[in-house]
């Protein structure tokens, strides 16, 4: 299990002489406390045991000082602080029956003393002692969990952890909309989860209440429609949509609208350079020439002839050029 060890000390230096004194008295208190549990032999210092009468020496030192809580003490000598992953009663001794001094809550940060697998001896940060069952603290807060049962979804590709820190080894890959049911929450990075039979533990942050949806496209925007561009060149009727029909400088100019990209095929094999799209007034264009069916026997497919909305190219036909073969048909989406 990953340690996690808090180790803040406060620090609170007052400026009065009496305090200061009383502190130095305290230190060398302490100092004599700590040589009779310290055992220097073999050239390492080894910690003795805490028994009621040190940890009672050390609550009278701390009186006696002014100082912070014990906590500090015990901070300083490095016992690991661990947390409660349920509210526990905190015991009066080392008896599974014996009196609850106190019901902590779960988090509750210890200090740990003794512990000998079943009860373990421990500190508050109040510097209140007792027993605790061991199955009770847990090293991390990043394991201690408030249950649930919700039904969650992947933002995006991310990966399942096997134990809840960003370390742990990898135990499956997840994509977008994938479900998951949320078991535990707490305040920490990696919740857990059940995926595929198996619990693994995700960061909360690619977690969903509802699967995304792709939105709807935005619709593409009508056309704005121009008035018709009229040749420059041309100062009598232009054809337009109400009229239909006018007499342009070629001739008879009608309009129609048919799907244009068998005749622009057509024009690229012949090598005709150009690339069709459709003019803001709505004529359908091949390059720089407006599309136009033609009698082919007077106006062969490629050449170009002048109407009233500009230069087209014969690129189709019809049959009206049995009959009228000046007429152009102009290509429009009107």
């Amino acid at each position: 299990m990953k340690k996690n060890r808090k180790s803040t000390v406060k620090k609170n230096l007052g400026s009065h002489i009496v305090r200061i004194m009383l502190l130095a008295c305290a230190a060398m208190a302490y100092s004599a406390v700590l040589s009779n549990l310290i055992d220097r032999s073999a050239g390492e210092i080894v910690v003795s045991a805490w028994n009621d009468e040190a940890v009672e020496q050390l609550r009278l030192v701390s009186t006696e000082a002014e100082a912070e809580p014990a906590d500090a003490m015990l901070l300083d000598q490095k016992y690991p602080m661990q947390y409660l992953n349920t509210a526990s009663d905190l015991l009066e001794s080392n008896e599974m029956l014996s009196a609850a001094l106190q019901t902590m809550d779960k988090r509750t940060p210890v200090y740990v003393m003794e512990n000998d697998g079943t009860l373990a001896h421990i500190m508050l940060q109040d510097s209140t002692v007792g027993y605790v069952r061991s199955a009770a603290l847990s090293d991390s807060l990043s394991v201690i969990f408030d249950d649930c049962s919700e039904t969650k979804y992947i933002s995006g590709d991310a990966v399942l952890k096997s134990d809840p820190w960003g370390d742990a080894a990898d135990a499956a890959s997840v994509t977008l909309n994938d479900e998951v049911t949320l078991t535990g929450t707490n305040d920490e990075t990696y919740w857990r989860v059940s995926y595929d039979g198996m619990t693994a533990y995700v960061d909360r942050d690619v977690l969903m209440d509802e699967k995304y949806v792709e939105p709807e496209p935005e619709p593409e925007p009508e056309p704005v429609r121009t008035e018709p561009q009229a040749n420059p060149e041309w100062d009598g009727s232009v054809l337009t949509r109400s009229a239909g029909v006018v007499y342009g400088p070629s001739g008879k100019e009608t309009y129609y609208n048919l799907n244009m990209s068998g005749v622009v095929a057509i024009l690229q094999g012949m090598g005709v350079s150009g690339e069709y799209w459709v003019r803001s007034d709505g004529v359908k264009m091949y390059g720089d020439y407006i599309i136009a069916a033609c009698a082919f026997d007077i106006r062969p497919r490629g050449s170009t002839v002048e109407t009233s909305l500009g230069t087209a190219i014969c690129a189709d036909t019809g049959g009206f050029a049995a009959n009228n073969p000046t007429q152009v048909d102009i290509a429009v989406d009107w």
